[in-house]
């Protein structure tokens, strides 16, 4: 069962109106902020809603073209940032949860009266007692709202990591998105860290400890 099929299941086992599914983009980079997105689909969602999966198995440009689908057709949508100092202060899982609970409050302030559950990708429950939540191991492959968030959450980080691109240029932020690749740690190591990289994830504590 994946998709719309799963969504469906859990409202009728949950007895709910709405699903708002979460997820993020961004945990294993070594630069730029975690995103998290919450999203929550009609219940009778359009052909092309039911055309969105895991933002992972899908092109740039097809993650490009469902946002705008999603943006336009959902329920609500919500958008929360896991900075890189924050990240080091509370250490990513910490930082993630609670970027993670911000998102799905806002997005249900959004939706009316009625019963909701919070589905989260991962095995994870963020800080948040007052909102019902099920964690959802490889939720995004599973349920349609989370895969609708993992989409919203990739296609606003990698526009981010652009924008970092110009900010900080040298590193390729543009072209890996933050992530440990070979052009990314040779940058690393010429350049030193800039204020994008989270100083806490050992390649980066490794080239700042050897700067003069």
């Amino acid at each position: 069962m994946h998709g719309r099929a799963f969504d469906d299941d859990a409202r009728r086992r949950g007895r709910i109106a709405a699903l708002v599914g979460v997820d993020e983009a961004g945990r294993g980079p070594l630069a730029g902020p975690v995103v998290v997105a919450a999203v929550s689909l009609p219940q009778v969602p359009s052909a092309a809603l039911c055309r969105v999966r895991d933002s992972k198995r899908m092109t740039a440009e097809a993650r490009e073209r469902l946002f705008g689908v999603i943006a336009s057709q959902a329920a609500a949508v919500s958008v929360a940032w896991a900075h890189p100092r924050s990240i080091d202060r509370d250490n990513i899982l910490r930082a993630t949860l609670s970027a993670m609970a911000r998102a799905a409050r806002r997005a249900v302030s959004k939706l009316g009266r009625g019963g909701v559950l919070v589905l989260v990708d991962g095995p994870h429950r963020f800080p948040d007692e007052a909102l019902p939540q099920r964690p959802v191991i490889e939720g995004d492959a599973q349920s349609l709202c989370i895969a609708a968030a993992s989409v919203v959450a990739k296609v606003v980080r990698d526009r981010w990591m652009r924008r970092l691109a110009r900010r900080h240029p040298g590193y390729g932020f543009g072209v890996h998105k933050g992530y440990g690749t070979r052009a990314h740690l040779s940058a690393l190591a010429r350049l030193g860290p800039c204020k994008a990289h989270r100083l806490t994830y050992a390649p980066v504590s490794r080239c700042a400890a050897i700067r003069p």
